[in-house]
């Protein structure tokens, strides 16, 4: 399971390799500063709103930026594609576990 802090750190981690302030995520994200530092700091429990709010301001889904079994190659990769191709190497990873385990 994701950690409040691993959480806070591939936030703040994905926010400083777009080069973004606390402010200019929180502003893309609709949500307030504290809000950004409080989820960095690993402050508090964030909504699934809020976690996704953030997620899409950095270019990532929320469910990418959740995933605890993705290693940071594949979360990196993953999350420099696209929303929509984001969803498609999901599926297609799905698929090899799928196939993977019934050998």
């Amino acid at each position: 399971m994701l950690t409040h802090d691993e959480l806070g750190e591939r936030i703040r981690r994905q926010r400083c390799s777009l080069g973004l302030t606390q402010g200019q995520l929180a502003e893309r994200a609709g949500v307030s500063k504290e809000t950004v530092g409080r989820l960095e700091q690993a402050v508090g429990a964030p909504t699934l709103d809020t976690v996704f709010k953030v997620a899409r301001a950095l270019g990532r889904t929320g469910s990418a930026l959740l995933a605890t079994c993705a290693s940071d190659e594949v979360f990196a990769l993953v999350g420099g594609l696209p929303e929509r191709e984001q969803e498609i190497a999901c599926v297609m990873l799905r698929a090899l576990s799928a196939h993977v385990s019934t050998r």
